[in-house]
Parts: C-alpha cells; sequence; structure tokens
C-alpha cells in the first residue's frame, strides 16, 4: 500500500501534487490511511511539495516584471500550468519581493480587505469597470440611506467583501429587525453585477432560514435539491437553491434560526464548493458562490464558532434610533413619497405628523416606519374617498392608535430645525433613485379602491363600507407587523400592535377581573387586548356586532355579572361607551381564561400487567406516540402466585388511582378476577380487559386523556372493538382535521387556516383544516359534536381553549410563535404513524440486537450483516459494499444513530437489522453512536426507509428505543406501535 501512494507521487505534475484526498480517490482508499503512510514514508503534504516549484517561477517572473500586480502575475502562473489562485499568489509574491527589496511588507505597508474597494491599483488591474468602487458605481448604494452619512463604513466593508477575489469574502449583515439587512444584501447583488468575481448577470436567491428550522429535510431538500425517490413527494429531480445560485450570492435570511445541523451541512460547501443532492451518494457537484448571511442575534451566542470562522466580514447595522436625526426624516419622506406615487395622488403631510413622527421609538425600526406610514396614507385615502377630495391630507387623525400610542424621544428643537412648515409630494416629483426603491408590492389601495367602488354599486351605506374597509386596513396591518414582531408576544410588542391606550384598558380589566375572580389566567390579556381594540372601534363607528351568546348571562352568572361591573368602570374612567353584545364576550373570555383543575383533575388510571417482559414495553410505546407518562406497566414473575400477582396489583392500583377509578389490561386470565378484590381493598372503579396487546393500550391511553367518558364505556369499547368486531364491520372511516375555533369563525380563525396550510403544507396530506366560531351554537359541544359526525378532529387551535380534553388545543399564541407549529406537526406526524407501518416486513426479533458490552465498529457491523448472510437475506459482498460506502461518506444522523447501507444489486431479499447500544462507540472519528441500524434495501423498499425515517426522527420514540433492555422492546417500538391500513 505504501509503495503505491509512494510510486503515484514520484510520478505526479509537480506544479500540482497530488492531495491526499486525491491519491485516496485513485487508490480506492480512505483518505485518513493516505495522510498515515504519506506521513510515516516523510513526505510532505501537496501545498509543501508545490511551494519550491511555485516560488521558483515566480521568482523569475517578478525578477522580469517588477512592477507586475498580484492578478497579472497569477494568470501568468496559470499559463504555465500552475491551479493557484491570486490570494496564495500574493501572500507568496510579498515574501519574494521582501528578499529582492530586501524591506517587508509590514514596512512598506499592506493594505487590508476592506481597502480593496477604492485601491487604485487593484482597479487599474482589472477590466471591470466597477471595480474601483464608489469612484465608477455609486449609483448603486446611494439608494441606501446613510450611505454616505452614518453608515459610510459599513458600505464600504459591503463593497469590499463583493470585489475581494475570487468570489467575495462571505459575510454577515448583524443587526435588529427592520433595519434594512435584506436591501442591503439585494444592494451587494446589485454592485456585483458586472465585475469580475461575478459576470454580468450573477444569479441571487434569498432564503429564509426560519422558514424552515424544525424540518431539517425540508432545509437540505431546499438548499441542495434532491434525486426521484429520495423521499416521499420527491417524483423528480429537482435543482436546490445551491445549485442555482452557482456563481452567484446566496442570502440566508434569519440564519440565528439554522439548527446546528444546518451549519454544519454548509461547511463543505464554503470550503470545497461541492455538495450532494439529497439521496445522492457517489456524485458531487460544484457551486462557488458567495454567502450573505443575516441575524438579528448576537453571532457569538447565535452561531456555531466553527460557523462563525467561515464568515470573516461581518457588517453591522444600527438601529433607527442611533441614526442621525436627518437620516430619519429622510425615511419619512422617501415612504410618503412611495405612497404618493403607489396613488398617483398628490399628498400634503402636516408638519405636526411629520414631527411625530420624527420623535417616535420604532421598535421596528425602518420597518415599522415604512408600515406605519401606510397604514396612515390608507386612512387618510379612504377619508379622500368618502368626502370625495381630490388630494390626500394626512393630519394627526390619520396616525393609527399603536403609533399615538407609543414611546417618544424628545426632539424637539432639532425637529422644529429640519421640519418649518407641511411637507407636499407630489408621484411626478419622486426622485428616480426612491422610485427604484419600491421593492414591496402591497396593492392595499387597488383592493381599497375595488371594494368602495363595488360596495357602491351594490348600493351598500357610507357606514358599512367604512366598516369593511377599515377591517381591511386592520387585517393588513396586523400582517405587516407580524413580519416585524419577534417570535414572542411581549406587553411592550403588544402595545405596539393595539396601542398604549388599549393595552393600558386591558390590564385594567385583568386587574379589576383578578380581584373578583382570582383563578383568572394572565395568558388572557393578549387575545383580550386585539378584542377591546376592535370593540372601540366599533364602538366609535356606531356598529354593533351580532354576538350569538345573549344568553351567555344565563349560563355563566358570575362571570357575566363580574364583566358588567368591570364594562361599567372602564366606561367612568376612559370615557367610552360599548354596546351589551361587548360585556357577553368579555364574560366568555373570564370564563374561559379561568384556571380549571388541569395537573390536579381526576382522571381514569391505566396500568398494563403481563407474564415476563411484555407489559412496561407495551406502555412505554403507548406513552412514547401519545407523548405522555400516563401508562404503567407492571410485569410479572412466572414464578410467583396468584395470591402474590393479586397483592402486586392492589398495591400499583393504590399508587396509581388518581380518583375516577383504572383500567387493568392483562394478558392472562388469573387476573380476570382481580377486579372485585381491589374494589373491595380500595373502594375504586375498576374495570378489566383480557388478552391485549400495543394497539389496545394505546386507544386506552387516548381515551382516559381525551374523553369524558366513563370507565365502564371505555371498557366496553375496548372489548368490542379489539376483541369481538372485525375490521370490516367497524363504522364508516370519517375524514380527518384540524378545528380552528375563535369567537366569530371569521377573522383570525381565516387567517389562522391560511397560516396552517400554508406552513404545514407538506404535513397534512389530505389532512383538512376547518373553520368554526363560538357564536355559532350556545354550546362549544354542540359546535364539536356536528363536526364529529363528519370528521375525526386531531387537534384544535384558536383564540379560546374549548376545554375538550379527549383533543389537544394550540393558543394563538403557541402558533405563531413557532412552537405550535412544531407541536402540531408532531401531533400529525404521530397519527401518520399509527396509520402506516410495514416496517414488521423487514425488521424480525432474530436481527434485533442489545449489547451490553463494550463493542466497536467494525466488530459491530461484521456480527450485523454476518448474520443477515447466514439468514439468506444478503450476498456475502454485502458487507465489504458497506465499508465501501463508510470510506465515501458519514453514515452518522443527528442523536447517536447510524444507518449503515450496501449497495443493492447484494441484497436477496428487504431486511433491516437493529442494534442498541448499552455504551455508545466512535462510529466517523467524532460523533458518537448508540443506536445502529444496517439498511439493507433493494430498489422497491422506499416505504420502509420514508417509515423507519420517521421513527427515529421522533425525539420521544427515539428515548424510548434507548430505553430498551430486550429485542422483543425494540421490535415493538418500531413495528407494533402502529398499524398498518394496508
Amino acid at each position: 500500500m505504501k509503495e503505491q501512494i509512494i510510486a503515484l507521487i514520484e510520478h505526479e505534475n509537480p506544479k500540482n501534487p497530488l492531495t491526499d484526498e486525491e491519491i485516496a480517490e485513485k487508490l480506492g482508499l480512505n483518505r485518513k490511511t493516505v495522510t498515515m503512510f504519506r506521513q510515516e514514508a516523510g513526505i510532505p503534504d501537496s501545498r509543501e511539495r508545490k511551494k519550491p516549484v511555485l516560488m521558483a517561477k515566480m521568482r523569475e517572473l517578478i525578477a522580469e516584471q517588477p512592477s507586475i500586480s498580484d492578478r497579472g502575475l497569477t494568470r501568468l502562473l496559470e499559463d504555465d500550468g500552475f491551479a493557484v489562485g491570486k490570494y496564495v499568489v500574493g501572500k507568496l509574491a510579498e515574501d519574494i519581493r521582501a528578499e529582492l527589496t530586501g524591506k517587508s511588507m509590514d514596512d512598506a505597508g499592506a493594505f487590508s480587505p476592506s481597502e480593496y474597494a477604492g485601491n487604485t491599483e487593484y482597479a487599474a488591474n482589472t477590466d471591470d469597470r466597477h471595480l474601483s468602487g464608489k469612484e465608477q458605481n455609486p449609483s448603486v448604494f446611494q439608494n441606501f440611506i446613510g450611505y454616505d452619512g452614518s453608515l459610510m463604513n459599513q458600505i464600504s466593508q459591503a463593497q469590499a467583501a463583493i470585489l475581494y477575489p475570487p468570489k467575495g469574502l462571505h459575510c454577515l449583515l448583524y443587526g435588529p429587525s427592520g433595519v434594512g439587512k435584506s436591501y442591503l444584501a439585494e444592494l451587494m447583488h446589485s454592485f456585483a453585477c458586472g465585475t469580475e468575481n461575478f459576470g454580468e448577470n450573477p444569479p441571487y436567491f434569498a432564503f429564509n432560514c426560519a422558514d424552515y428550522a424544525d424540518n431539517p429535510q425540508l432545509l437540505l431538500a431546499q438548499l441542495f435539491g434532491y434525486n426521484k425517490g429520495s423521499f416521499t413527494g420527491a417524483d423528480r429531480d429537482r435543482k436546490g437553491v445551491v445549485e442555482m445560485c452557482n456563481g452567484g450570492i446566496l442570502f440566508l435570511d434569519e440564519v440565528h434560526r439554522l439548527p446546528p445541523e444546518g451549519q454544519e451541512i454548509l461547511f463543505y460547501l464554503m470550503d470545497k464548493g461541492k455538495f450532494r443532492r439529497l439521496g445522492e451518494v457517489d456524485t458531487h457537484r460544484e457551486s462557488r458562490l458567495m454567502v450573505i448571511a443575516a441575524t438579528t442575534e448576537n453571532p457569538q451566542s447565535s452561531l456555531l464558532l466553527t460557523f462563525r470562522r467561515r464568515i470573516p466580514m461581518i457588517i453591522e447595522i444600527p438601529p433607527l434610533k442611533e441614526r442621525p436625526l436627518e437620516e430619519r426624516l429622510e425615511f419619512i419622506r422617501r415612504f410618503f413619497w412611495q405612497e404618493s406615487s403607489t396613488l398617483g395622488q398628490y399628498i400634503v403631510v402636516k408638519k405636526e405628523v411629520l414631527q411625530y413622527l420624527m420623535s417616535m421609538d420604532y421598535a421596528g425600526n425602518v420597518g415599522q416606519v415604512k408600515s406605519d406610514i401606510k397604514v396612515c396614507c390608507a386612512k387618510a385615502f379612504l377619508e379622500s374617498k368618502r368626502k370625495k377630495t381630490k388630494n390626500i391630507e394626512i393630519d394627526f387623525k390619520c396616525l393609527a392608535g399603536n403609533i399615538k400610542g407609543a414611546s417618544r424621544t424628545d426632539y424637539t428643537e432639532e425637529s422644529l430645525r429640519l421640519i418649518r412648515e407641511d411637507m407636499h409630494f407630489h408621484p411626478e416629483d419622486m426622485p428616480q433613485k426612491q422610485r427604484a426603491d419600491e421593492l414591496e408590492n402591497w396593492d392595499i389601495y387597488g383592493t381599497l379602491e375595488r371594494t368602495y367602488n363595488r360596495l357602491v354599486e351594490r348600493g351598500v351605506s357610507e357606514e358599512e363600507i367604512s366598516s369593511k374597509l377599515s377591517s381591511e386596513i386592520e387585517a393588513q396591518l396586523s400582517r405587516d407587523i407580524r413580519k416585524i414582531e419577534t417570535s414572542r408576544f411581549s406587553g411592550d410588542e403588544m402595545e405596539t400592535i393595539v396601542g398604549a391606550e388599549v393595552m393600558k384598558i386591558t390590564r385594567d380589566i385583568y386587574q379589576a377581573a383578578k380581584r373578583e375572580i382570582p383563578d383568572l389566567r394572565e395568558e388572557l390579556i393578549c387575545p383580550l387586548a386585539v378584542h377591546i381594540k376592535m370593540a372601540l372601534q366599533r364602538s366609535e363607528r356606531g356598529t354593533r356586532a351580532a354576538t350569538g351568546v345573549q344568553n351567555f348571562k344565563v349560563r355563566h352568572q358570575e362571570e357575566y355579572g363580574t364583566a358588567r361591573a368591570i364594562w361599567e368602570e372602564i366606561s367612568r374612567k376612559y370615557y367610552v361607551k360599548v354596546p351589551e353584545e361587548e360585556i357577553n364576550f368579555l364574560a366568555m373570555y373570564l370564563y374561559r381564561f379561568r384556571e380549571r383543575a388541569g395537573a390536579g383533575k381526576k382522571r381514569i388510571s391505566v396500568l398494563v400487567v403481563s407474564h415476563g417482559a411484555v407489559a412496561c414495553g407495551m406502555a412505554e410505546v403507548a406513552n412514547a406516540v401519545l407523548g405522555t407518562d400516563h401508562a404503567k406497566g407492571l410485569e410479572m414473575n412466572l414464578m410467583d402466585s396468584p395470591a402474590e400477582m393479586t397483592e402486586k396489583v392492589i398495591q400499583a392500583a393504590s399508587i396509581l388511582n388518581q380518583g375516577r377509578g383504572i383500567i387493568i389490561l392483562a394478558d392472562m386470565g388469573s387476573l380476570m378476577l382481580v377486579g372485585d378484590k381491589i374494589r373491595e381493598r380500595l373502594g375504586i372503579p375498576v374495570g378489566i380487559v383480557g388478552r391485549t396487546d400495543t394497539m389496545m393500550v394505546i386507544e386506552a391511553v387516548r381515551r382516559t386523556l381525551w374523553t369524558d367518558d366513563s370507565l365502564e364505556k371505555i371498557v366496553e369499547e375496548l372489548d368490542v372493538k379489539y376483541l369481538s368486531t372485525p375490521p370490516e364491520t367497524s363504522k364508516k372511516q370519517r375524514r380527518k382535521a384540524v378545528l380552528c375555533l375563535c369567537i366569530t369563525g371569521g377573522g383570525a380563525a381565516l387567517e389562522l387556516q391560511n397560516f396552517v396550510q400554508e406552513r404545514l403544507k407538506s404535513s397534512l396530506n389530505g389532512i383538512e383544516v376547518l373553520v368554526r366560531g363560538y357564536i355559532e351554537a350556545m354550546d362549544v359541544n354542540e359546535i364539536i359534536g356536528k363536526v364529529e359526525e363528519e370528521y375525526e378532529i386531531l387537534a384544535i387551535v384558536g383564540t379560546i381553549d374549548p376545554e375538550q380534553e379527549k383533543y389537544p388545543f394550540l393558543s394563538v399564541q403557541m402558533m405563531y410563535q413557532g412552537d405550535g407549529l412544531s407541536s402540531l406537526r408532531r401531533i400529525l406526524k404521530r397519527r401518520r404513524l399509527m396509520e402506516e407501518n410495514d416496517l414488521k416486513d423487514v425488521i424480525h426479533t432474530g436481527h434485533i440486537t442489545v449489547l451490553h458490552e463494550q463493542g466497536y465498529k467494525d466488530g459491530i457491523l461484521d456480527e450485523m450483516v454476518g448474520r443477515l448472510t447466514e439468514d439468506g437475506y444478503v450476498t456475502k459482498d454485502f458487507l465489504l459494499s458497506v465499508y465501501k460506502r463508510e470510506s465515501m461518506m458519514a453514515t452518522v444522523l443527528t442523536g447517536g444513530i447510524a444507518i449503515p447501507h450496501g449497495a443493492s444489486e447484494h441484497v436477496l431479499k428487504p431486511v433491516i437489522a437493529v442494534t442498541k447500544l448499552d455504551t455508545p462507540v466512535v462510529w466517523d472519528g467524532v460523533n458518537l453512536v448508540n443506536l445502529i441500524f444496517v439498511l439493507a434495501l433493494d430498489e422497491n423498499s422506499k416505504k420502509y426507509f420514508e417509515q423507519l425515517y420517521q421513527i427515529i426522527s421522533d425525539e420521544s420514540m427515539v428515548s424510548a428505543l434507548r430505553g430498551c433492555q430486550k429485542p422483543t422492546d425494540i421490535y415493538r417500538i418500531l413495528c407494533e406501535s402502529t398499524k398498518s391500513d394496508k
């Protein structure tokens, strides 16, 4: 082996010596093996072997042309057959020139990468007219307010990052939300067009990492593309963003939302310019691109050190409050000009409005300024339509509630100096650079105009038109604000959304209600604030809402009485008047947000009992599938007498009793009579179900946790469903649905429906998202009951918890914070697991091992594959193909799981072997592994891998697997935790 390596090196091209990786590829070896033999032979690496040859040629060229630039020197070396970059040439040239002149570059004065933008020698040695930066191409960055003021240094950094050869410097844009990071990235791309680094029309792709933060597989597919058949739904080959961005710029927005695994997969691309599509094994694709990342979080704490090292240029953009007042005014002027251009109408903005806008502390920075000005113009536009005036005048009444109540900074004197009169904006006077700045298409005005004209034609009253159009404005405002919100609703953020006055009213209501209803939850504040804002607006317009809950006061007199007293107090204090139906709404909120008996609520317990090691495994699987720990297992020794078994069951029932009795699922007839003794000793209800299995345990846990059914009903239906009735005679299968509930079933629920459908498109897979309102019936149980007639409800999302224990509930706050989406995705995923599983076809207990003693990777693989070979599932060549693939690529997944696999041509019958290790082994020199799945699958086995991947990507299922001590336990989790509907 060593001789072969030495022979290759002796006959290599001295101008471009072979790297260890290239030698390994030629000889079919592991790179680490080549490195070890090369070092043992005392042979330097490829760079050291190349250096003396390269230096000799460079000395010759520099002696002939002392003033040659690094770029020109690089071209001459390339013409001579060297594969070398300008950066390396520049470094070596420093040493050579120092030798020739007797001076070091430190004495002469080296320049940093940030100086490339204006360096005249650098510009002179290129054919590109843009490379002298500011002097020759200033127009691109002039659109970025502050380019020649407070952000001059940042613009210089951006130019240097683009111009740095050969493909720019990867850079990170850092600053709070709304400061213009995305816009700066687009301008950097415009600046790159025509440069030697990027060419005339380099591609540009913006990729928001937050959209895929909780779905690594989708992230990989979007970034790197995939091959047909690599996962469910991959019905054709598809390029990823990275491949389409070759030669251009990739903008990774909200990169702090990229999980560590996602950061790591970019390392190889940034280092080598190579990647693989999802589903590819042997193919390496190339993409040379520049990465511009953006984050609102501290890079030191939110990004991996290894990721930060690969991004040498960090550009920090300050918040708006730290920018000069002149630049704040420039933003305001620009956005009013944009609205004038959009409307095609003359806009007059009062001096007082401008001064007020100048003095605001914008939490959402530039993005919030733009949103607030849009709302001002929208309200003024509506007023001009009603009054039929030609021009639009924006006075103090046009300011949105959140603007009037926002915190302010006292800039009075300076504001007066800058703003001495009203400002006038005409669409034809708008500067060309500002017209080019209109990057977003928000057609709210067109929508308002079309809606207004349509309603007038239908004879709708001006009052109703005003109400409808105002609702459209507020809906658009909420969508805009959601873009600049942080992931959690703090008090300050809610204040920004609904206004300071509304938040003060809401907090007063909560404090007053808390005195009368001590168990009122603080989560009431956010949804109530939104509702009060809308209620006050309806009151101001004199419009009333048909609530459909007029009889609520009869059924919930305590909450209604408290609500009436509070509204009367609030009306006196804030001089507001609200109609009767709003008292009903407030009473409903008070009722729904009272603390209910949660953790301490009486429930029916579930105990699984068996001879031998079976019960705990079934209980564990049921708990893992449903995400709980409600079921408990009790395993009897085969040597125990009936009396001893009975005593153990009674003791367990005594400990587990939660007030509503216990269901015992037993696999032995000797325990069928224990119920009477438990009732006699403990005085609690008991239900016994004989001959149990894992699916029955799952159903028992689900029914006891999520329904109010009696113990007797659950036991009776378990017996009928699982022991008596064949599957063909079961009732007609209902469609599955996620139910969105709000007060009216309108605005908020419809928006939530669209949000769920858009964000969980891949997870829904035929599951419908329904919308219902509390005003549809007297009782929420009636609403849900009607839905249940046609649908199987998987989860409920909405503004108020309907307190249906049989269905998991996710609040609006949870859904928009991100953790709600993840929770709902897990619920849908587990439902699929309960319906589709064919792993029992390829997983057998004889191929499952629990290894208690210390093992080693090679020995474990030899043992696992050897058993498959002996049993006739694979040929003898399969083991070699496994090792070959191990040498080519890592087979380690996140979380200590390895999936070694071999070539499909050596598979006789599809099979998956499993080994669980008590002591982890080092798999690839870095990662520890304690769960190993050897995949011997052929081209028709895609569904088996997909089903296995669903299980091992579920943390609760993996945790259950790690807790197993017997092969049968592992088999149950992988094969019996779900049922097949094939």
